[in-house]
């Protein structure tokens, strides 16, 4: 009997000990918005365990951004018990009503949790957004100004969040379509404050320039912000009573100073838009739908004399409003009788002026004519469509009639004043000139010729001179790599520049490099065409400080790994000798 007592008694002991093991689950809030995160606790109440929970169940449909864990022991009249506490920051992956699948841990499991996601800018509950954590703290949104434009034509699109809790973040990105888009960003976001129902309100926009790449039905892909909002609300924490409920923070931080930063998503949603193809009016020529185009020319010097056999160096700018500079046709020069021509490779950059983007075009050509007498320059025209009048017009730099003198190895005939075009005023008279008198019976070209001669003379007995006094040797060749890498590390986004031009012309052996467009060319690398473009707008903005060194090092330290290029040895001299 004694035996059947004792065995009795032991049963409600374990009975009474299991009853008090318990491990529940339950979240902060069970209405959520879109994009933002909440708290999921786990407590395991009356045992403890050296064991982790299973989290993987909830990959599915969350997204787990932290995870802390805290013990508590209690000692009540002699009796210790013993609790832990797992804390989860997540956010759904979806809108809807959600299930928080049951989560195993050792020998117990907890019980599901439904939620609610509302989509972004939907209003959860009845109770006012100051009255209720469940309201949003944050929308987001985007428009367009066209949603029928031409192909290639600019789209202006707005994306603007909406924020009440000191939301904090990178600039948006758009995710997928990339192969059918052009996106530019058109400067800086624009911040505004206002008060609505008594509640603090910020609004930040972002602007960007869209260009469809073909015609049909096409889809804005959604831009994502990836940001956070930082809070000190005070969380259920197993030393609350010790430290007066102040030192755990959402249950894994300390202090105030350490505020626990809460993830926030926010996604847009795509715009559908109808691209129209290329208006049959363009006749075949290179598309260009632009909202204005200007062709203008500069000589060099400003007002040239024309002679046979001397170069003339001139150099064409083709700008044009609302069009990407990959857009921007490449200017033909027509040939024309007794002068020869040598164009270079264009150049082109892209800038932000009254919130469009202008695209300029610049590309030098020189002219050798090759007789005396009467010429005449050929007139440029670049044919483009303008998108506010639905027209085709034509950008022309009208044709120049110029007068060529005999140069110094030809007889000088009698002066003719240069022609000059009421339209291009770019040439103007020049006085006759008067043939030059043989010296002391030698001819002046030989006379230019000796002294050319003694001067080069003077130049290497100088330059020997030194060498033999001074004792210095010729100096070091620069890294190159190293002075980009300085410059980088400095932000000096000029010299940058520079160096890279210097790196790219030893690495290629190309004298001729001027642009950063022509180092994406030879370096072929989509990531590093993103730095340059990052650098080039970095170069022009009002404020470049948002540029990141860090990015720029470590796509350029890669790409300078690669193999350089060998000298080609039969790599001709310039075009103009050729």
């Amino acid at each position: 009997m004694k035996k059947l007592f004792f065995v009795l008694i032991l049963a409600a002991v374990a009975a009474t000990d299991a009853m008090a093991q318990t491990f529940q689950a339950r979240v902060n809030r069970d209405a959520i918005p879109e994009g933002e995160t909440f708290l999921l606790s786990l407590d395991l109440e009356g045992a403890s365990t050296s064991d982790a929970p299973d989290f993987s169940a909830l990959d599915k449909d969350f997204t787990v951004y932290s995870v802390s864990n805290a013990y508590r022991t209690n000692i009540v009249n002699g009796n210790m018990t013993q609790s832990q506490q797992w804390n989860l920051v997540m956010m759904p992956k979806k809108t809807g009503k959600l299930t928080i699948p049951a989560i195993k841990l050792d020998k117990w499991q907890s019980q599901p949790v439904e939620i609610t996601v509302a989509a972004a800018g939907e209003e959860i509950g009845t109770a006012p957004v100051s009255q209720s954590t469940n309201q949003p703290r944050f929308k987001i949104d985007a428009a367009v100004d066209n949603t029928s434009p031409y192909v290639q034509q600019q789209i202006n699109y707005t994306l603007t969040i909406y924020d009440t809790g000191g939301l904090q973040g990178e600039e948006p990105i758009f995710t997928g379509g990339s192969d059918d888009w052009i996106i530019k960003a058109l400067g800086a976001p624009e911040i505004t404050s206002k008060t609505v129902d008594g509640k603090h309100l910020r609004e930040i926009k972002f602007h960007y320039a869209l260009f469809p790449q073909k015609s049909g039905e096409l889809t804005i892909p959604s831009a994502r912000f990836n940001g956070f909002y930082l809070t000190r609300e005070k969380r259920r924490d197993p030393f609350g009573t010790l430290f007066n409920d102040d030192l755990f923070i959402a249950g894994f931080g300390m202090a105030d100073i350490f505020a626990t930063r809460n993830p926030v998503v926010l996604n847009t949603k795509p715009i559908k838009i109808n691209v129209l193809p290329a208006a049959a009016s363009n006749n075949g020529n290179w598309w260009l739908p632009a909202s204005d185009v200007e062709l203008f020319a500069q000589f060099e010097p400003a007002n040239p004399v024309f002679k046979t056999g001397e170069a003339v160096n001139r150099t064409i700018y083709l700008k044009a409003g609302g069009v990407a500079d990959t857009q921007l046709p490449e200017i033909r020069f027509a040939s024309t009788e007794g002068m020869k021509q040598y164009p270079e490779k264009p150049q082109t950059q892209m800038t932000v002026e009254n919130g469009k983007i202008v695209s300029v075009e610049k590309i030098a050509n020189v002219y050798i004519p090759q007789q005396a007498g009467e010429a005449e320059i050929p007139a440029i025209e670049v044919p483009w469509f303008n998108v506010g009048t639905k027209r085709m017009e034509k950008a022309v730099l009208p044709a120049m009639k110029i007068n060529v003198l005999p140069g110094l190895s030809m007889p000088a005939p009698q002066q003719l004043p240069v022609t000059e075009n009421p339209r291009q005023p770019e040439i103007s008279a020049q006085p006759s000139v008067q043939p030059v008198e043989e010296v002391s019976g030698i001819k002046s070209g030989a006379v230019y010729w000796m002294l050319g001669g003694a001067f080069a003379a003077g130049l290497l007995l100088s330059f020997l001179l030194m060498r033999l006094f001074t004792g210095k040797t010729t100096p070091k060749p620069r890294n190159h790599k190293k002075h980009v890498l300085e410059k980088a590390r400095e932000k000096d986004l000029r010299a940058l520049r520079d160096a890279l031009f210097e790196w790219a012309r030893h690495r290629y052996h190309r004298r001729d490099i001027s642009s950063l467009k022509e180092i994406e060319d030879l370096v072929k690398d989509s990531q590093f065409d993103c730095e340059l473009e990052k650098l080039s707008e970095a170069l022009y903005a009002k404020d470049s400080a948002d540029w990141q060194a860090g990015s720029f090092i470590k796509v350029f330290e890669r790409i300078s790994k690669r193999k350089a290029p060998k000298k080609d040895d039969n790599a001709p001299l310039p075009k103009l000798y050729k």
